[in-house]
């Protein structure tokens, strides 16, 4: 038998929750930058970042409490939970790929298009039909992220191919989507660190399949980095994954998942500027025109969804 949910959005003090996701934000866009500065390969890079996560949180993981909140969770949570876990895996491997192909404003601006693969998906996932506002909505981002994705310039001449780092990034957003779609469900149930564990594993065992599977003999290579490439998966794990993702998966508790989607448009702002900073990376001209276009849409889908 299932039990109650948690706790209510009521319960949580809007300055707290505001300071919670606004310090979420500020680290999930460190992300691509602590990514771009490794020289990993993007598939060890995802691998320990979540490795070194699940590490941090064990001691939390071992806790009773943990296993008494999982055993509580009905049959069909139980498989939400692992499917979340599962969207968030591929979610990495796609969008930190994406990062070696093109620039971190067009790969941070498609991962984060969410809202329309929601959107697109909700009649035939959710049984929900869309209004002519979220239809127009889409329409209007699709059109932005068409724009950027088809973009054949990276603005970087070390990306040899900055399209196939578009369609990269655009499949970790449809990753993500599942993620949140599913771990709204599941996440009043549970402690955020139960949640946070338990997705991590789900998301470990996609990328430690894909490290085997992987051409290149990398399971072999894992240990073999210097300590610069070690500090910079750390910082991953500590920085976006325990403060950024953690920070987001607590607010899902308390806010819709659509909310969410919105908040996290500041993202691929703050990215663009942390890259513009510290990598001298200055977007394209197509990416500027049509970034506007599809953060547009995007709140175009948000606001109409949330009527």
């Amino acid at each position: 038998m299932t039990n109650a949910p948690l706790s209510t959005q009521h319960e949580v003090p809007l300055p707290r929750l505001v300071l919670f996701l606004s310090a979420g934000i500020l680290a999930i866009s460190a992300s691509a930058i602590l990514i771009r500065l490794s020289h990993a390969p993007s598939l060890v890079i995802a691998f320990w970042r979540i490795t070194l996560s699940i590490l941090i949180l064990l001691p939390l993981w071992l806790q009773r409490q943990r296993w008494q909140e999982l055993r509580a969770l009905s049959t069909p949570l139980r498989w939400q939970l692992l499917g979340s876990g599962l969207c968030l895996g591929f979610h990495f491997w796609t969008w930190i790929a994406s990062l070696k192909y093109t620039s971190v404003a067009a790969s941070v601006l498609l991962v984060t298009t969410n809202p329309i693969w929601v959107g697109l998906l909700s009649p035939w996932v959710l049984k929900e039909r869309l209004s002519r506002k979220t239809w127009l909505g889409i329409a209007v981002a699709m059109f932005g992220a068409s724009l950027i994705a088809l973009n054949a310039e990276s603005g970087l001449a070390e990306t040899p191919n900055p399209m196939w780092g578009n369609v990269l990034a655009t499949l970790g957003a449809l990753a993500a989507s599942g993620y949140l779609m599913m771990g709204r469900k599941v996440r009043p149930y549970l402690n955020i660190w139960s949640y946070a564990s338990v997705t991590l594993w789900g998301a470990w065992v996609v990328l430690a399949v894909g490290v085997l599977i992987q051409p290149g003999d990398l399971a072999p290579m894992l240990l073999n980095y210097p300590w610069r490439e070690w500090l910079l998966f750390l910082s991953m794990a500590l920085l976006p994954q325990m403060v950024g993702h953690n920070a987001i998966s607590w607010s899902l508790r308390y806010i819709r998942a659509d909310t969410v989607s919105v908040l996290l448009l500041l993202e691929p702002v703050g990215s663009t500027l942390l890259a513009i900073l510290f990598l001298r990376e200055v977007p394209s001209m197509m990416v500027v025109v049509a970034a506007p276009v599809l953060l547009v849409g995007i709140a175009m889908v948000v606001r109409s969804t949330s009527d």
